[in-house]
């Protein structure tokens, strides 16, 4: 039979909607005042300029100006609703669902007092409902498995709100069992929504985040989940709104869901930054910090890795969109000889690439852009000079994605009254909607995670991105893989399969420490055992400099490094393996790259041969 109640929650629940809101008689008497103040105002402006009396001109448009403030944000106050409106619904619904499903919970509600838009506050109501259902479903064990584990039988569930900066903080925390990354990776498999192959090389965050992917839900439509819908739905919804959410969890200590809202989607302050003769508007609540690269500096602060750009920020290495090019708007740059502004033709921001560069790859994970970007040099100087021809860029933020925007200039930080694109611009996705700036014109205000997915952008975390079985994995046969090349010495080729790396790091020779026959390295708080291939396959022992690269595998929930020469390279290639002339332990196959004969490593079996241990 099929259950009715069951519905997206972007269904049309508009005769459910309560159109109507209670507002406290302070705030009309306010109203009223601010509303007489300004019809004197008002009129002290219309006999200034019939009289053409400048002073008091200017005296009484600051007094406008201060009141449309005030009244701007008192009408705001009106619609702000506390978040006990919602919050003190799941009393009840947590002592139901614990009562039918034989558990002990005592939910604690902080944060009541704090207010919300009444738009957010109705938009939120399903995904919060969804996240604590979540967690007395999944999240706490009944008393009987507490008492094993050594917990209290009386489970906790924490639902809380507070301000920060300007936003709310919305967070779900329970103290259960935690997310298991090693079963949900398995039900994703068992799903179809992944490989295998592709989950080898995912951290245990990613795999965590495999719930947010669509039809990953595991809830059967019951008496107690009517009405509920898939993780991935939640997610969205939060951030149609303008929220972010973010997963947290620890298997056997519980889970931590943290949103992050807007307190009003009807007026944000924003960043306003022009392209050409277009402004746009960056949401402040997406920007981090803004850059301004000198012409003199533009060589060490921008590398360039293959085909992408990525700029050297406190050395950490973002990648840099041009909203220019993602817009199709012609690029401008002023003459230093005679102030003249004209057409734009490089190509590259710096002008000219590196000594050395990587070759592009799709499948190029940003943590090996961040690795190998450290030997790539810049010794040329730039064409151009003048500070009217710096590069600014605003650093920008948005779930999964981190990155420079380059825009043509920064102006200043504004309040915008958000307005709904019309239908024609609903398939521009780049833009999140519009405002009117003070001169008329109209200003689109930007969409940070649309641009980013415009742009391919590689994240810390692809797995939402994952929408088929075969896509992301490197592949056998003829199809195309991506690889990372290395040699032992001079002439010793070898590769292996990128996404088996987790990162590559440089380390002094000196750090690294002897332990019997083993050597490690002290490593991110603990120690990382070290090898080369000398010590599995038939090569010279590696000549050891002042430093040493390492390139880092993910074993299971161990980290295994391997000692190798630069330089490291990547490539794209046909993965067409001869799998029987030179293959060995260690070695999977060998197939010609760049013109030379390249040994590929079988990851797998090399931690073996050197870990044993941690397959027993």
């Amino acid at each position: 039979m099929t259950d009715t109640n069951r519905q997206p929650m972007n269904a049309d629940t508009s005769d459910k909607t309560n159109t109507s809101i209670s507002v406290n008689v302070g705030l009309l008497d306010t109203l009223m005042t601010l509303a007489g103040e300004l019809v004197l105002s008002r009129n002290q402006l219309l006999q200034s300029v019939s009289t053409d009396n400048v002073r008091a001109i200017e005296v009484s448009s600051q007094r406008i100006d201060m009141i449309t403030s005030e009244l701007q944000e008192t009408i705001m106050r009106t619609r702000m609703q506390p978040m006990a409106n919602i919050l003190n619904t799941f009393n009840r619904l947590v002592r139901d669902l614990s009562r039918q499903l034989g558990k002990s919970i005592d939910l604690v509600i902080e944060g009541k007092e704090v207010e919300l838009d009444k738009t957010i506050l109705e938009a939120i109501s399903d995904p919060l409902t969804h996240l604590v259902k979540n967690s007395v479903l999944h999240g706490i064990e009944t008393p009987v498995e507490r008492e094993k584990s050594g917990k209290n039988p009386t489970g906790k569930i924490t639902l809380g709100a507070f301000h920060d900066a300007g936003h709310i903080n919305i967070v779900v925390s329970d103290d259960g069992r935690g997310l298991d990354p090693e079963k949900l990776s398995a039900l994703a498999v068992a799903k179809g929504l992944a490989t295998e192959q592709q989950i080898a090389g995912f951290s245990e965050r990613q795999k965590m985040e495999l719930i947010f992917l669509p039809g990953f839900s595991t809830e059967e439509i019951t008496d107690v989940f009517a009405g509920s819908v898939g993780m991935d739905l939640v997610a969205a919804n939060i951030e149609n709104i303008g929220g972010i959410l973010e997963l947290g969890s620890d298997k056997g200590v519980g889970t931590d869901i943290k949103i992050k809202l807007p307190l009003t989607l009807a007026i944000i302050p924003s960043q306003i930054t022009s392209v050409g003769c277009d402004r746009y508007a960056v949401p402040q609540v997406n920007l981090d910090e803004l850059l301004r690269i000198s012409v003199d500096q533009i060589k060490d602060k921008i590398e360039k890795v293959g085909d992408a750009d990525v700029v050297r920020l406190r050395g950490e290495l973002l990648p840099l969109l041009d909203l220019s090019k993602m817009l199709g708007i012609e690029k401008k740059y002023i003459d230093p000889k005679n102030g003249i502004k004209l057409s734009d033709r490089r190509t590259q921001i710096a002008d000219r690439r590196s000594k050395q560069h990587l070759t592009s790859t799709e499948t190029a994970t940003q943590n090996l852009v961040d690795s190998v970007s450290s030997w790539q040099t810049r010794e040329t100087k730039d064409r151009r000079s003048g500070a009217n021809n710096a590069i600014n860029i605003a650093v920008v933020s948005s779930g999964v994605y981190k990155y420079g925007l380059i825009v043509g200039q920064l102006h200043d930080s504004e309040e915008i009254v958000v307005k709904p694109v019309g239908r024609h611009l609903k398939r521009c996705t780049a833009f999140a909607g519009a405002t009117v700036m003070g001169d008329g014109k109209v200003a689109l205000i930007l969409d940070i995670t649309n641009l980013a997915q415009m742009a391919v952008l590689s994240t810390l975390s692809e797995v939402k991105k994952l929408t088929s079985p075969g896509e992301g994995m490197v592949k056998t046969g003829k199809e195309k893989a991506a690889l990372l090349t290395f040699r032992n010495l001079e002439n010793e080729f070898f590769a292996v399969p990128l996404d088996r790396v987790e990162r590559i790091e440089r380390i002094q020779t000196a750090a690294i420490e002897s332990i019997g026959e083993r050597k490690v390295v002290q490593y991110r708080g603990g120690a990382l055992p070290l090898c080369e291939l000398s010590q599995i396959i038939d090569v010279a022992p590696l000549a050891m400099g002042e430093q040493q690269e390492i390139i880092v595998f993910k074993v299971g929930n161990r980290e295994l490094g391997l000692m190798v020469t630069p330089p490291l390279d990547t490539f794209e290639v046909s993965f067409d393996v001869d799998e029987s002339t030179l293959t060995q332990p260690g070695i999977s196959g060998s197939m010609i790259i760049g013109g030379h004969t390249t040994l590929i490593i079988d990851v797998s079996e090399l931690a073996r041969a050197i870990t044993p241990e941690w397959f027993d």
